[in-house]
């Protein structure tokens, strides 16, 4: 399993290179359209987000009008604001599209259907991991049938980033523990003799990045043991506090204080604590028998099976073409373990340096927004603020507009707003950008009332 998880997909994209460099002319075509598709993001990211970023939310069109009739349209310059903000959003939303649609037509003619399998089964397998893995697996962000909720962890399987439950568990850990020497992957190093040592540094981001899944422990219950049992053996190994190691940034959030600056819980209780509710959290998720079906043995092995096999008989797609897909997507996912904990954003405070980065996103459909995601692991929704990107918050409210999904966890007006205005007055960089929301100067009543409903964005 671990070959296959580390070792055959690079292997698949080494050879379709090779293949790929048979052709010289279609090589370059191909990297051609890919660095103009590059280009258009880096300006968005560049020139575009950054103008965005004075819009912390911005309604949608059935939203505006029933705010405007709330607001009794007594505020014609507020209202006529807010629409052209709108109105300006959705158009370079279009313009952005139109502007890509070459790069991904001439993508098609030079590959033919190999690009849209390609598209495919990076979306099913990406939006399995992000949705069904994550947003609805590991944290129940919202609900949806069990058949699925089994479909969403299915699709996540064909990501072959290994079973379902190990995954959850593992991921349950990193939130408990983020940025610690008991974190899954975190890219920092905690020996004060080694942490100025380059070598050390990029052995910690590698390890953050792939290798900690050789060296991560299973949290797989043993066979003949009971549940209890188990939940026993888990309480009694939590991690050794005289060992226990953070960042000397997050030391705040692991010496509890009070207002006065005293120590008011000791570090060794806090550990206790996470290690308690992790634990908890772990034995749900061995019990869910969702998770527990399609993290079967043989339905995982069924999976890989089909991940394979339905592209090469119905596309006619090599093996190494789908492990080249697979690498692809597995290397951005390890982005948002690594990546996301040292480069980008951050509107929120956390107890661990994640971070919002605006080239994750739009790979791993909405996993970049990690910062936002670390300050609330329930929300369905990453990609909180307006300028940010998040394919999969849309894709699960299209899934409730459908009646697939329910009960989403998103953040209100209140929370977005107020989080933006936090994150200006502690950021020296955040402090030129005015706040430009169609909210202001309304009345206080309507105000309140704006502010206090869940975000449809």
């Amino acid at each position: 399993m671990v070959l296959i998880f580390l070792a055959f997909p690079p292997i698949g994209g080494l050879i379709v290179l090779f293949y790929a460099l048979q052709d010289q002319s279609q090589f370059w075509m191909t990297v051609g359209a890919l660095g103009y598709i590059a280009m258009l993001v880096g300006a968005h990211i560049k020139w575009v987000r950054p103008y965005f970023r004075r819009f912390p939310w911005v309604g949608g069109y059935g939203e505006l009008y029933e705010a405007s009739k709330l607001l009794n349209w007594r505020h014609p310059k507020l209202v006529r604001k807010a629409w052209r903000t709108r109105i300006l959003r959705s158009a370079y939303r279009i313009g952005f599209a139109a502007l890509l649609a070459p790069a991904f037509y001439g993508l098609y003619l030079l590959h033919g259907h190999h690009f849209l399998w390609f598209l495919g089964g990076y979306a099913v397998a990406g939006f399995g991991v992000t949705l069904g893995y994550h947003r609805i697996g590991t944290h129940p962000s919202f609900k949806a049938h069990p058949i699925v909720k089994g479909i969403l962890l299915s699709m996540g399987g064909m990501a072959v980033q290994g079973p379902a439950q190990e995954w959850l568990k593992k991921h349950s850990k990193h939130h408990a523990f983020g940025e610690t020497s008991a974190d899954v992957h975190s890219p920092y190093v905690f020996d004060e003799g080694k942490r100025a040592i380059f070598m050390e540094q990029v052995n910690a981001f590698l390890h953050s990045f792939m290798m900690w899944a050789f060296r991560e422990p299973s949290l797989t219950k043993p066979r003949g043991m009971s549940i209890e049992q188990w939940k026993e053996h888990l309480l009694a190994n939590s991690p050794d506090p005289k060992t226990f190691r953070y960042r000397d940034e997050d030391a705040y959030h692991w010496e509890a204080r009070d207002k006065a600056g005293n120590v008011v819980a000791s570090t060794e209780t806090l550990i206790k604590k996470r290690w308690a509710r992790l634990v908890d959290t772990v034995v749900g998720i061995e019990k869910d028998p969702v998770v527990k079906f399609v993290s079967n043995p043989f339905f995982y092995l069924a999976l890989l099976v089909v991940n394979f096999t339905v592209p090469y008989y119905l596309g006619g797609i090599s093996v190494w073409e789908t492990l080249a897909r697979v690498c692809f997507l597995n290397w951005v996912t390890f982005g948002v373990n690594s990546v996301c904990h040292i480069w980008g954003e951050q509107p929120f405070v956390t107890p661990d340096n994640s971070r919002n980065n605006a080239v994750i996103e739009i790979l791993a459909l909405g996993e970049g927004g990690h910062n936002t995601h670390h300050k609330a692991e329930l929300w369905a929704q990453h990609g909180a603020f307006a300028w940010q990107t998040d394919f999969a918050a849309e894709l699960v409210k299209t899934m409730r507009r459908l009646g697939i999904a329910r009960d989403l966890n998103l953040p209100s007006r209140q929370q977005i707003l107020m989080s933006w205005r936090q994150w200006r007055q502690r950021e020296p960089w955040m402090q030129g950008y005015r706040m430009k929301t169609y909210v202001e100067g309304a009345p206080k009543r309507a105000l309140k009332k704006l502010k206090a409903q869940p975000s449809e964005r």
